[in-house]
């Protein structure tokens, strides 16, 4: 008898990977050393607050009982509002990433679009 993997894990490993991408982009291009970081799950967030600027410990308020969830979603907006200031985009992006498939259109924009006058 083999064993055969049910299709949600795949489903689980593709998404992660797929949305693990934009942030490898993003620290490989702003020349971070740690850029393989951004395939692992928990180290990830370190390396998004790493180039946010923002302390790691943030992790902590999403322990919190009853606002640890909405705390976490806000912290989310301003990781990626100051991404998108970093990678030279408007800020206003990281609002977007909360939208729930929008947001994988949104990173892979901050990843690999270059405006004209800073390719040249």
């Amino acid at each position: 008898m083999f064993f055969v993997m049910d299709m949600k894990w795949w489903f689980a490993l593709l998404i992660h990977v797929v949305s693990s991408i934009p942030v490898f982009m993003i620290a490989y291009k702003s020349g971070h050393e740690w850029s393989w970081l951004a395939f692992v799950p928990v180290a990830n967030f370190w390396l998004m607050c790493d180039m946010a600027d923002l302390s790691p410990w943030w992790i902590l308020v999403g322990l919190l009982p009853f606002v640890g969830g909405i705390a976490m979603l806000v912290l989310y907006a301003i990781l990626w509002m100051r991404l998108s200031e970093n990678t030279n985009k408007s800020p206003w992006l990281g609002l977007l990433m909360l939208i729930p498939v929008f947001n994988i259109a949104v990173a892979y924009y901050m990843a690999f679009y270059e405006p004209y006058d800073i390719r040249t």
